[in-house]
């Protein structure tokens, strides 16, 4: 039962002022939610609790009555809730997108950042990095974007922080709002003889846009209020972002001579910096109902402080949270807000600090440094920001003309001039040590490697552990087909550690060895019996179905299986039972082993620990279950009236089993095979009883027992007996000098093969920044090819035979044993075809192309625009807001990028679009598409949940969606784009031909 709120009455304003984090630390340790007399609200620390609270608008409102922020500026966006909230952010929003930051305001940055930089090198050392630079840069590129030129940046400045001033004014200080007052004074007679000029010279700035909005007129006190608004947190954010990133890097010189080698890390920079002391320290939240936060009881109209410098610094979300460390793992600070209010000048800040402040200052003033004998000062908790920050510099470069490091940056990454040369071993050719080939190939261009593998063909779990019904995640394999024909690269396969070559003969011959070798064996029921040979691996029997050379002895399973398990990996095994064969068109499948192995199948029982909220699988897999022909679904213990339709993506798709139907199929076909869905039940033991097994389990009732003839387990991997790295014991990816770990070897058995792509970039870092540190050095010669070893154009005759002996329907089919693999290999008379490059691929694969785009701030647009560019010819960009799916065309494949708005939402300009869909139900039937969802992780629940609503209105009527599911997490170390791109490699690849070409 909640208690009533402790009261932390020792905590001081002028305490908080001058280092909130020790306070910080111990309101956390305490529970999280306290009553500060002093502050007269309560504040709230802890990461889980603010996220709740922004999650949760109807509960924690914006709207607080008495808001100092109101009383300090009008009653802006920020203090108001949806539908008010978003009409007012909708018209904000044009000029502060991603494109538009892309297309305009860069290039105000460039030449702002340039002439404030050339006024600090006139002013000598000892010029002050807030106020002879970072303040003023702000002012200038903020009145810029406002169109406030009737103002100066000195203006500016001072409206900025007598603005925010007031709104941290909970000490009550006359004359703090005394300064507020004047300052809101002048803006008002600015911003209205502004207003006036812009009507009759429209431009690119927001005040013209707020003019020209054609179906909404927002009252002049609406954008007074919201003027005002931007003013303050638009300049005192970068400002202090800017200022306290450069502190950090000055006072943490490893980290420094890092981001230098490696340009690419300026965005990092900028996230970790406001995750370490975020710009704006607590806003403030009113309940509108009695409520239960973190163990205490809040009542109806409290006050609240969200306390985000707390936040980000939870030692149960970060490890060494009061650390700076631009290397540490991702995940979603709470700088930039979340929800509905997440932050919308996000993209601005990024590119104005990130991609020209911060890379600009340090390579124009060469052996920047702070000033010993004149100490930095940093202040302050509500906004928190660096005060006085002295600085000095050996030499400064000219700012025009000049080479700088940023524009090194290419298509192989960072170039710079002390580049390591030499060679890598990588031992594991599947997707981990594929995706750590290509990111060493972007960190390290002038370095070679070797990616050897036991097996004769490469790609590993793409190729044997993938389901062979998933073909769009499979396709990953033709970009590393394009990586292996790099002749940097080398793939050694029939190449066997411990047997074939040494690990210690490794590291004497290669600068660096990385271990990629994967965790494979199944993990065992930790239950009595389970040992029964009944009891199946669902890895193995994935493998089996993908031929796999080292499985035989296939299985017949009975009438009744239980999988034990609700991970992705036994969803694979229930779809592939319950699929009909003629479903099956376009995969790689086996036949003859599938038959034997679950023709027999009528009744599975899927069995898992979790309720449906927590458990394990991705919803659109059950999704995809739910849709398949000839199947009746029975959900036993999931009460799916907890949570409202559309809040939680994992009730949504067990809904989704219910409404096909318990009586036939899901599209009214006589059910051949029933699914029955457990949900938390913990497996007991396993007996056999009458020739048959009997599974016990242990749920909130008590004891339930299944019959079955046959047991799956699908409950995580182990490593086997042997192996030279713990998976899991080396989180950095550092087992000892020279030799490193990727994939699960690093993490432990968990994630999925896009999260290998980003883990893979984090231990190229680390091995690009050991190797610079190692200094000059005779690069390493390798080691030859060993007699019998297979190379990457023996793979592809072993490609090209399996696909000249496919079966009607299907992709491949794969040569079972590793003597045929190796005769394949070395069959010399079949004619290898070229390799294509990514853009004809696309181009001979995919046809026409139309990219359509659903967003709410402007991320997936600039996606779509990104991917245009990268398809080239033929293709079209169109945004859902506005368009009648009428306008489908089936000629063409559609490619659908689409965030998600609040807490699963679709994109409000998209609903339209989405609503026809689900109440005019047109016939899209022959339409194709592929969906990249953009989302937030942090929202457990309803992470690409927009995209996912999308994709269920759009299958509802009839097309049918092809190749992986892409999705980005905001929170991520990858930008959308680039994560966008890399997906449109695999999908285009395996793009049907549309109707009607």
């Amino acid at each position: 039962m909640a208690e009533q709120a402790p009261v932390a009455d020792w905590v001081t304003i002028p305490d908080l002022h001058r280092d909130p984090f020790p306070i910080y630390d111990r309101l956390r340790a305490e529970g999280g939610v306290h009553w500060v007399p002093q502050v007269g609200r309560y504040l709230v620390t802890s990461y889980e609790a603010v996220h709740a609270t922004e999650m949760d608008q109807e509960t924690f409102s914006a709207n607080e009555e008495g808001s100092l922020q109101i009383r300090a500026m009008g009653h802006s966006m920020l203090r108001r809730d949806d539908p008010e909230h978003y009409l007012e952010r909708k018209a904000w929003q044009p000029v502060l997108r991603p494109g538009a930051v892309k297309r305009t305001w860069t290039g105000v940055f460039e030449r702002n950042a340039a002439r404030l930089l050339d006024d600090m090198v006139a002013k000598g050392p000892g010029a002050d990095l807030i106020w002879d630079f970072a303040a003023p840069y702000a002012a200038e590129n903020l009145r810029e974007i406002l169109g406030l030129y009737n103002a100066t940046q000195e203006d500016m400045q001072r409206w900025s922080q007598t603005l925010i001033n007031a709104t941290g004014n909970y000490a009550d200080d006359a004359d703090v709002w005394a300064e507020g007052e004047r300052s809101f004074d002048e803006v008002d007679v600015a911003l209205d003889e502004m207003l006036r000029w812009h009507a009759d010279h429209p431009d690119h700035s927001l005040l013209s846009s707020l003019l020209r909005i054609p179906d909404y007129e927002m009252p002049l006190e609406k954008v007074r209020a919201n003027i005002k608004m931007t003013i303050g947190g638009g300049l005192n954010e970068p400002r202090d972002a800017l200022g306290v990133a450069a502190w950090a890097l000055l006072t943490h010189p490893e980290q420094r001579a890092a981001v230098e080698a490696d340009p690419a890390l300026w965005p990092a920079v900028f996230d970790e910096a406001l995750r370490w002391i975020a710009p704006i320290g607590l806003y403030s939240r009113q309940t509108t109902r009695d409520v239960d936060l973190a163990g205490v009881h809040l009542p109806a109209g409290a006050r609240l402080g969200i306390c985000v410098l707390s936040a980000n610094r939870d030692g149960s979300v970060w490890s060494d949270a009061a650390a700076f460390d631009v290397r540490r793992e991702v995940k979603p600070h709470l700088a930039f807000s979340k929800g509905v209010h997440v932050c919308l000048g996000a993209w601005v800040a990024k590119a104005e600090v990130a991609a020209v402040g911060l890379p600009r200052l340090f390579e124009r003033l060469r052996g920047l440094d702070l000033v010993p004998e004149d100490p930095a000062e940093i202040g302050g908790w509500v906004f928190r920001g660096m005060t006085h920050m002295p600085v000095r510099w050996d030499t400064a470069s000219a700012s025009e003309g000049v080479p700088t490091e940023a524009a090194t940056v290419t298509a192989a990454g960072p170039r710079p001039v002390d580049e390591p040369a030499g060679r890598i071993a990588i031992v594991g050719a599947g997707p981990a040590g594929c995706f750590t080939a290509q990111a060493l190939r972007r960190a390290l261009p002038g370095v070679a490697l070797d990616v050897l593998d036991d097996l004769p063909v490469p790609y590993g779990l793409v190729r044997y552990g993938v389901a062979a019904d998933h073909q769009g995640t499979k396709s990953v394999a033709r970009q590393f087909d394009r990586l292996f024909a790099d002749p940097a690269v080398a793939f050694r396969g029939n190449t066997r550690l411990g047997t074939h070559v040494g690990l210690d003969e490794l590291r004497d011959a290669y600068d660096a060895v990385v271990l990629a070798t994967g965790v494979h064996a199944d993990a065992p029921l930790p239950v009595p019996g389970a040992e029964h040979p009944r009891v199946h691996g669902a890895g193995r029997l994935t493998r089996l179905l993908n031929g796999h050379p080292d499985e035989a002895d296939v299985p017949a399973l009975g009438e009744e299986v239980v999988v034990v398990g609700h991970g992705n990996v036994a969803m694979d095994v229930v779809r592939l039972v319950a699929r009909r064969a003629e479903d099956l068109d376009g995969t790689d499948l086996d036949d003859a082993t599938r038959d034997r192995l679950v023709g027999g199948v009528r009744t599975v029982h899927v069995v898992g620990r979790s309720a449906p909220a927590a458990a394990k699988f991705d919803p659109v897999m059950v999704r995809e279950i739910a849709a398949l022909a000839g199947v009746e679904h029975v959900v036993h213990g999931a009460d799916l009236d907890t949570v409202l339709p559309g809040k939680d993506a994992r009730l949504d798709a067990v809904r989704d089993l219910v409404g096909g139907g318990t009586t036939g199929g899901s599209d009214g076909e006589a059910a051949r095979v029933r699914v029955e869905w457990w949900f938390g039940l913990t497996p007991e033991a396993v007996e056999e009883v009458g020739g048959r097994l009997s599974i016990r389990f242990r749920g909130p009732a008590g004891a339930v027992t299944l019959r079955a003839d046959d047991v799956v387990t699908a409950v995580g991997f182990v490593p086997a007996a042997g192996g030279a790295v713990e998976p899991g014991a080396h989180p950095d990816g550092r087992v000892a000098p020279g030799l490193y770990a990727a994939g699960w070897l690093r993490t432990g058995p968990r994630g999925t093969i896009p999260d290998q792509r980003n883990h893979a970039r984090e231990l190229a870092r680390t091995i690009a920044d050991d190797l610079r540190a190692a200094g000059d050095r005779p690069a390493r010669p390798g080691l030859a090819p060993r007699a019998g070893a297979t190379d990457f154009d023996g793979w592809r005759r072993i490609d090209l035979r399996e696909r000249l002996g496919a079966a009607p329907g299907r992709e491949r089919a794969k040569l079972r044993t590793r003597a045929e693999l190796l005769a394949a290999a070395r069959d010399h008379g079949l004619d290898l075809p070229p390799v294509e490059d990514g853009e004809r691929a696309h181009a001979r694969a995919a046809g026409p192309v139309t990219v359509l785009f659903g967003t709410e701030s402007g991320g997936a647009e600039m996606v779509a625009d990104d991917l245009r560019h990268r398809l080239g010819d033929d293709v079209e960009v169109r945004d859902l807001a506005g368009l009648d799916p009428a306008d489908l065309d089936v000629a063409r494949v559609h490619v659908v990028v689409c965030s998600t708005y609040g807490d699963g939402e679709v994109p409000t300009s998209a609903r339209p679009f989405h609503r026809a869909l689900l109440e005019r139900r047109p016939d899209l039937t022959g339409l194709r598409y592929a969906v990249f969802g953009m989302g937030d992780r942090s929202y457990t629940r309803t992470y690409s949940r927009g995209s996912e609503l999308v994709d269920e209105a759009l299958a509802a009527c009839g097309a049918e969606r092809f190749g992986e599911y892409g999705r980005h997490d905001a929170g991520g170390p990858v930008e959308a784009a680039e994560a966008a791109v890399e997906w449109l490699d695999g999908v285009l690849a395996e793009a049907p031909v549309p109707a009607g070409t």
